[in-house]
């Protein structure tokens, strides 16, 4: 993944005066970044849990860190990077917490190899099927580029692991995707395809 894009500046700009303003007490500033906030944490806390009780506890525990830590956020790094490091942390505590929830894909599925064919399921459906086949660990890196755009840096920042190990993940984790979808799944590369998902 490249540098951010002129837009991702603005955003993370946009993200460290509310941030800032909430470290100093406001609340209106604390509510903006909740809202704004929301929508990628819930995409991303869906990767660790997909119990709508679990995500919303998780959502909530991560802004309440931000809150609770917002004078602390050093700016080494975007603040979407920095918040779903904390919202890593309180999905593995929840998780915990729960004891025994996985995502486990069955044989079956695992056996069903490229989703090509005239049983081919819906895009966003083939994409959610093929990173339920990924590990944890893929499959964080891949939400991270490409629902995220973040880089290797940013993704070793959220994991907590090296940039090497993260560059790795994502590696293995195209190489995954790319052999359960099938080459050219609907004539399309990984990347327009999930592009395409996402939309």
């Amino acid at each position: 993944m490249g540098r951010m894009n002129s837009r991702a500046i603005a955003e993370d700009r946009h993200h460290r005066e509310l941030l800032a303003s909430t470290a100093g007490g406001s609340l209106e500033a604390f509510g903006q970044l909740y809202d704004i906030l929301y929508t990628p944490l819930i995409r991303f806390i869906y990767r660790y849990a997909q119990s709508p009780a679990t995500i919303e506890e998780v959502v909530n525990d991560t802004m309440l860190v931000v809150w609770q830590k917002a004078d602390t956020f050093r700016g080494e790094s975007r603040v979407i990077t920095w918040v779903l490091g904390i919202a890593r942390i309180c999905a593995l505590k929840a998780i915990n917490r729960e004891r025994g929830w996985q995502a486990e894909v069955s044989e079956g599925q695992e056996n069903r190899g490229s989703m090509g064919g005239t049983g081919r399921l819906a895009t966003k459906e083939a994409l959610d099927w093929a990173l339920a086949q990924l590990s944890d660990d893929h499959r964080v890196a891949v939400e991270l580029a490409y629902f995220h755009g973040m880089t290797c840096e940013e993704i070793a920042d959220v994991s907590g692991c090296p940039v090497n190990t993260a560059k790795t993940r994502l590696h293995y984790a195209r190489r995954r995707l790319r052999r359960v979808l099938g080459d050219g799944q609907q004539g399309l590369e990984l990347n327009d395809f999930i592009d395409e998902a996402s939309q």
